[in-house]
């Protein structure tokens, strides 16, 4: 079995069966491994969509469902299949009268269509698969231990997250002494790519190193190193040219414990190294998106890209995650025609339609052979994908 995470076999999203959860009544549709646009009017039920499949790649044991079911299908490269299953139990009364608490879960996992595991008939969270043991905790840690990549989804919703340790304000990083010569790390709350590069930069001492007492402000900088792909897709996507942890760090060594404080990014834009608190609307979400994107191998759900974007970033940022999707998925929503431009002629059907219906709730769909073959037609005699979708009825 491959020990690197890149060697794995990759794992995609190929169809989904979701059903009770907010405007999600009940919807069954089937993804690309590429890039796929969910695009249809305001109060459609698109982020509704993303977040419940969130919510399903997601859910840990224990822990009440928040919606009435689902089931997830994958497919990996390697040509397998995967299922799980989750359903929430439905409050039943005993011959007693009493009322049976409903919030277990019915959960099953199923491999090439044979079921490996069940918990309506079996509690054991561990089975037995090509004479190796397998603890069922969720799906990202179940898929690597089958040997697939780690399926850490990333879902970025259409507005900034609230915690942003080291970029909207200085973090503090704790390093203490529990034993002798043993230290523990605390990091602060931030995007995921900086955990890595934290992550990266405590594998660099290990936990039982005695030079941390003697630690320096330039050791810091110069270890804690932003992914050279990351500052690569910034400079060829957005406005940010260069992006460095700033100099002015502050070190305290107390009696058990190294604190370093106003550990901060600096961000450069037309030569000059400005504070994310000097950075317009438009370009945060750009470092966001991008720098996110550039950091995961697994499935991408991305709300509204177009959200606080100039139209030529846009068209640049469309033109990331196209290049993205060609070694990840990626799943988006929006509301602009113009995404719709950055696939292929034959790649129409990872258009998905969404709309709302009063009686079902969210509907989801693609373009029909007729509504791709017209589409297909006019932007090869016309214009652009984007034109037919606006010059049509399908958003009615």
């Amino acid at each position: 079995m491959p020990t690197n995470n890149e060697e794995r076999p990759r794992v995609y999203l190929n169809k989904v069966h979701l059903k009770g959860y907010k405007s999600i009544e009940d919807v069954t549709i089937d993804f690309q491994k590429g890039l796929n646009i969910l695009i249809g009017k305001n109060g459609a039920g698109k982020s509704n969509f993303l977040e419940m499949i969130n919510l399903a790649i997601g859910f840990k044991r224990n822990v009440k469902l928040p919606f009435r079911s689902s089931r997830l299908e994958y497919k990996s490269i390697d040509d397998h299949n995967f299922a799980v299953e989750l359903e929430r139990e439905v409050p039943a009364k005993t011959e007693e009268g009493y009322l049976v608490d409903g919030t277990g879960v019915l959960e099953t996992f199923s491999f090439d269509n044979d079921i490996l595991f069940d918990n309506s008939k079996n509690e054991s969270i561990r089975f037995y698969y090509g004479g190796k043991r397998i603890y069922y905790r969720n799906v990202p840690h179940l898929l690597y231990q089958l040997g697939y990549s780690f399926y850490n989804n990333l879902y970025l919703k259409f507005d900034l997250p609230t915690e942003l340790g080291c970029i909207e304000s200085p973090g503090v990083i704790n390093i203490v002494e529990v034993d002798k010569d043993y230290w523990e790390w605390e990091f602060p709350k931030t995007l995921r790519f900086l955990d890595d590069v934290f992550f990266a930069f405590e594998l660099q001492y290990g936990t039982d190193n005695t030079s941390l007492r003697e630690i320096t402000s330039l050791d810091i900088t110069e270890k804690l190193k932003i992914n050279d792909n990351i500052i690569y897709n910034l400079k060829l996507f957005t406005p940010i040219e260069d992006v460095r942890v700033n100099n002015n760090i502050n070190i305290y060594h107390l009696e058990s414990t190294v604190v370093v404080e106003n550990v901060k990014l600096d961000f450069k834009i037309n030569g000059n190294w400005l504070p994310w608190s000097q950075l317009s609307d438009g370009t945060r979400r750009l470092f966001y998106i991008v720098s996110e994107i550039t950091n995961t191998q697994a499935l991408v759900l991305l709300e509204e890209p177009e959200l606080g974007v100039h139209p030529h970033q846009f068209h640049l940022l469309m033109n990331f995650l196209k290049e993205q999707s060609e070694h990840k998925q990626i799943i988006i929503s929006t509301h602009a025609p113009k995404a719709l431009d950055h696939l292929n002629l034959d790649e129409l059907n990872s258009i998905v339609l969404v709309n709302y219906d009063q009686k079902n709730g969210t509907q989801l769909r693609h373009l029909t052979d007729d509504e791709q073959a017209k589409a297909q037609e006019y932007a090869k005699e016309v214009g652009y994908v984007s034109d037919y979708w606006m010059y049509s009825d399908l958003e009615e």
